[in-house]
């Protein structure tokens, strides 16, 4: 999805980076110690416990078993951790507690019409320690290698973020459309500070510039994201383009017109219009419906996990953002929507021919049947894809379509369960696959020489993904109460400890404060 820049009544991006909440005096500590854990590493291993993790600053140093048998086994290894804190800064108790990496987002975009604030804290507060941002509101490129430094130095309480700005045409700058210059662009990124390229729809994908851009980011170190548009996906099929030098590919595009064996392009309707959102989105599911079977999983997912393996090539899947078009009266009436739904971006979603994204005012039974028989077909070729050797991150693209930030993310690793993956899978995927996505291997694991981010559950997220909404998940109490088990207790990113259910107070607020503004009562769908 290309998400909507702008809404009524949002004040500017500019002055929202700088009413940002600044860090209050909960780190980084000179030693920080989670003491007696339930460690989740991130590598796919499985659960050990109970563990002490010492943080010095924002690097993990040690990694010790603190049960009789372990430390026994360590020759002793564990007493620093044992020992030490006395002299810690800060020592959080976690006997009964989870610990696993904090969780990575490969797919972001930040909105203007709300607080910047709003955002980053509901990500924060669902555990989120990392993104990948394609756009923050109408910032420029400068501006947001700013903002990402801002989150380094610890100004502002936000996830780590990672700058992959839009490729986009211009009329000033016609370098983006011509393969000879549009190196030029990247280069001038690279000088800036930006981590990568984000590709969607024409020019960006004319076969010509694309493989230009893909050879410099290359060159140059940096990640190239690819949202196959419809306009563009012949020839620039998901192979072509992974092939070509794509880093991630993102959403389901490109991958079914891979496999046709019987025609070059998808069979559309006489009257079909690509500018006509439900018959654009109607039908970029329902091309999977003429897919190939046999070769999409066979030829198709050959060439995909060759290139996995060769280059880390990474399926981005944002099945959650699409889950409206399968069940579009579930996605109105989520139980978050009341309590952290800005009532702008409620607005926005109300069906609309003018609005991006707002495309359900003619939403049929047989859109939802057809989009939930190629959601089977999606769900069982990614499943395929991981299971002989392919890399799976995990991105939300959030803010369309009634997801939410935070929220998204965690629906995300849902679905991904639904497709097959285990939890341990899931946890992989979102973070040291997620982290090996973007270059860095000091992120994503609980291991010494590591950065320090992590977050500490009051409950086990492989026996249940739902206690990490901010909602929590229903449980029965023993005298037959129902009660909501909130699991987010503390999301540490870059060694700094936040409550996270402090923060999602006062995101909780700021809706409060927002539906209370005379002409913004409105928070859920019309009844």
């Amino acid at each position: 999805m290309r998400q909507f820049s702008s809404l009524l009544g949002c004040l500017s991006v500019a002055a929202l980076a700088f009413a940002q909440t600044t860090n209050t005096n909960n780190g980084p500590y000179d030693t920080l110690i989670i003491r007696g854990a339930t460690m989740i590493d991130g590598t796919g291993a499985p659960p050990r416990g109970p563990v002490d993790i010492v943080v010095r600053r924002n690097m993990i140093v040690q990694v010790s078993p603190s049960d009789p048998i372990g430390r026994a086994q360590n020759g002793g290894g564990a007493q620093l951790a044992a020992n030490s804190s006395g002299g810690a800064a800060r020592v959080i108790e976690a006997a009964g507690k989870y610990v696993m990496p904090g969780l990575i987002d490969l797919h972001i975009h930040y909105q203007d019409s709300v607080p910047l604030e709003y955002q980053y804290k509901l990500l924060l507060g669902h555990g989120v320690t990392t993104v990948r941002a394609f756009n923050v509101g109408n910032m420029s490129v400068d501006e947001m290698v700013a903002e990402r430094q801002r989150i380094a130095e610890n100004k502002i309480v936000a996830p780590r973020m990672y700058v992959y700005p839009f490729w986009r045409n211009s009329p000033t700058d016609p370098r983006f459309a011509i393969a000879k210059d549009a190196p030029e662009i990247v280069k001038e990124w690279k000088r800036k500070g930006v981590d990568g390229v984000k590709m969607a729809g024409l020019p960006g994908e004319y076969p010509d510039v694309f493989k230009a851009v893909a050879d410099q980011a290359k060159i140059e170190g940096m990640g190239l994201a690819v949202h196959i548009a419809q306009e563009a996906v012949f020839p620039m099929n998901a192979v072509r383009t992974a092939l070509d030098g794509a880093s991630t590919v993102e959403h389901h595009y490109g991958y079914a017109e891979a496999s046709f064996t019987d025609r070059v392009l998808q069979k559309l309707p006489s009257d079909y219009n690509y500018a006509s959102e439900p018959d654009r989105f109607y039908q970029t599911g329902a091309v999977w419906l003429q897919a190939d079977l046999k070769k999409l999983h066979t030829d198709v997912i050959d060439q995909l996990v060759a290139q996995s393996k060769k280059t880390g090539f990474t399926m981005v899947p944002t099945m959650v953002v699409y889950e409206a078009n399968r069940d579009l009266e579930r996605v109105k009436t989520l139980p978050w929507h009341e309590k952290y739904t800005m009532p702008a971006i409620m607005a926005h979603w109300q069906p609309s021919p003018s609005s991006h994204g707002s495309y359900f005012y003619h939403w049929t039974t047989t859109n939802e049947a057809d989009w939930a028989k190629m959601y089977r077909r999606w769900m069982e070729f990614v499943e395929d894809f991981k299971n002989r050797g392919g890399l799976v991150g995990v991105g939300s693209d959030v803010g369309s379509i009634y997801t939410l930030w935070g929220f998204g993310t965690i629906r995300e690793l849902e679905l991904l369960q639904h497709s097959g993956f285990s939890p341990i899978e899931v946890v992989h995927s979102a973070t040291e696959i997620g982290a090996l996505s973007l270059g860095n291997k000091q992120l994503g694991a609980i291991r010494p020489g590591y950065i320090a981010d992590m977050v500490v559950l009051d409950e086990n997220p492989l026996d249940d993904f739902k206690v990490l909404y901010g909602t929590g998940a229903t449980r029965q109490s023993a005298s037959g109460q129902a009660l909501q088990t909130k699991a987010v207790k503390y999301t540490i990113r870059d060694g700094v400890v936040f409550d996270s259910q402090a923060l999602l107070k006062d995101v909780a607020d700021m809706v409060a404060k927002a539906r209370a503004t005379k002409g913004s009562t409105e928070t859920t769908a019309p009844k």
